[in-house]
């Protein structure tokens, strides 16, 4: 007998509420810029920059400090949005090696085993700075050739054999070139002869021969001439059988200079022509702290800047200088009018317009490969920023 009451079937009520704790779910972390546990490309909201640079097979990084590992907000973050970490100080010369023979890995050891316990990849940055602003004075002191090419071969190896296992990615050479120019820098190193950057990629590949080995320079997007520098002497290196894998683009932009996407473009294909990887490393843009469009600007230019890798094979990595605007190394710089705000997340970690742009140029990305007669359509969420 009938009492009046239809019940719902025990499997459908538990469908139903099952549907309902997922929505309340996904409004929760919209409303707090949290991605949810399940990414649908379709709604960009739903999805964290790692886990959509995930799906497109690229590493999409920032770098970090030791303390910054340690420190709840940043390391969350981290975690959370990016698939690969660059040790911003902590694997650089004068941070290793402060004095003759006195070695120090005690930094680099903390932000390298936090990208390995949260299975991010790792960017060995750097061996060897061709700047003698950042060497230790140490090495400025050795006059004798013979004498800095033992210091720099017991860097370059000591440093690797360190990390062996752990670290399979290195910027051998760093800005070997002159910041503002197309010649070679004022380096210690360039004391060593014309060959030295050939002998350490090949010392390098020595200690490990299954590590990727990289040489990375500044300002080759906006410096006249230095982009063809470049290629002179990474095709030189090419030619002469050097073991080199690939290319680093810093791409640190300036304030109010949009990029020239056609052009970035063929300078990234360039490198690839080669036989050779190329990442943007570096990446970071500052804005006008009093310009009230400033922040759309530069979600337009980030946008541009990570569609134009997306559309070259050969682009493998974007990382950001930086986490924060609250720790960018810009502000102290003294060049340009701060607060800089130059990344992806404020000073309280917020996401910015920046973060967004970027989260929906790699949802288009991922349903464009799902569905390559649907390229570059616009999300269900929101419109796509302008594909240049």
């Amino acid at each position: 007998m009938s009492n009046g009451v239809h019940r719902r079937p025990a499997g459908a009520a538990a469908t139903v509420l099952v549907v309902l704790l997922v929505l309340l779910t996904l409004s929760i972390d919209t409303r707090i810029g949290l991605a949810s546990p399940v990414c649908e490309p379709q709604v960009p909201s739903t999805c964290s920059l790692r886990q959509l640079a995930d799906m497109t097979h690229i590493r999409l990084g920032s770098t970090a400090e030791a303390a910054e590992t340690t420190d709840v907000n940043h390391a969350d973050l981290l975690a959370r949005e990016f698939n690969a970490l660059t040790p911003e100080n902590a694997l650089k010369w004068y941070a290793t090696q402060p004095t003759a023979w006195t070695w120090d890995f005690t930094d680099a050891d903390t932000v390298v085993q936090f990208a390995l316990d949260n299975g991010m990849q790792i960017r060995g940055h750097t061996l060897l700075w061709a700047q003698d602003t950042y060497t230790p004075a140490w090495v400025l002191g050795i006059s004798d050739p013979t004498a800095l090419q033992i210091e720099v071969d017991a860097q370059i190896t000591a440093t690797m054999d360190h990390f062996a296992g752990r670290v399979h990615r290195w910027d051998v050479v760093n800005e070997p070139l002159a910041t503002l120019g197309t010649g070679p820098s004022d380096s210690v190193l360039w004391r060593l002869g014309p060959q030295w950057i050939a002998d350490a990629f090949r010392l390098a590949h020595s200690v490990d021969p299954d590590a990727e080995l990289w040489l990375n320079e500044y300002g080759t997007d906006w410096v006249p001439g230095k982009h063809e520098a470049l290629l002179d002497l990474v095709r030189g290196l090419v030619d002469d059988g050097v073991p080199i894998h690939g290319v680093g683009l810093q791409t640190h932009r300036l304030p109010g200079f949009a990029i020239d996407p056609d052009r970035f473009i063929a300078q990234l294909r360039d490198v690839t022509s080669l036989g050779l990887q190329v990442a943007i490393t570096e990446l970071d843009i500052p804005i006008s702290p009093t310009d009230p469009s400033a922040l759309d600007q530069q979600a337009t230019e980030y946008a541009s800047i990570v569609t134009s890798c997306l559309r070259v094979p050969g682009c493998v990595e974007i990382t950001t200088w930086g986490l924060s605007d609250g720790s960018t190394w810009l502000d102290s710089l003294g060049r340009f009018p701060t607060p800089t705000r130059p990344l992806l997340f404020d000073a309280a970690f917020a996401p910015k317009p920046a973060y967004r742009a970027v989260r929906d140029v790699l949802a288009t990305a991922v349903i464009s490969e799902s569905s390559p007669t649907d390229s570059l359509q616009p999300t269900a969420e929101e419109p796509t920023l302008p594909v240049t």
